[in-house]
């Protein structure tokens, strides 16, 4: 990974990247196109968070993203995203009457299947086991 040592533009910071990290942030602004509004610098700081997870190309990327959530400060994007990984993308109908705390299901049971990552008003969700 490149380190950033002081502000470079953004093409510039790109051009500098190794071709794997290059490939990666392609993939990254493929499936998350609102990273095109970031500066290098955030760019990079997000690329070294995903490094320390051991996410470094772009392979590892799309096997381990999941989704992403706007940030609450009541946390309530956590039930949001188990919310969503059950009706959605497991497909389950659930009856109208029943209630769910989908908040509580993610620190019982889902928050150590999951690497969640705040970043720029966002919550990044990846599978642990990618």
């Amino acid at each position: 990974m490149t380190t950033l040592s002081k502000p470079m533009a953004s093409a510039t910071w790109y051009d500098n990247l190794a071709i794997v990290d290059q490939e990666l942030y392609d993939m990254i602004e493929d499936m998350c196109p609102e990273f095109e509004k970031l500066d290098a610098e955030q760019c990079q700081e997000f690329l070294d968070i995903l490094a320390d997870y051991g996410i470094k190309t772009s392979d590892d990327f799309e096997s381990a993203y999941c989704s992403q959530m706007g940030y609450a400060y009541d946390e309530s994007h956590y039930g949001e995203f188990v919310e969503f990984l059950v009706t959605e993308l497991n497909c389950m109908d659930l009856p109208e009457y029943l209630v769910i705390d989908w908040q509580a299901s993610w620190y019982q049971n889902y928050r150590h299947d999951f690497i969640d990552i705040e970043f720029d008003g966002e919550v990044y969700f990846f599978f642990a086991n990618f």
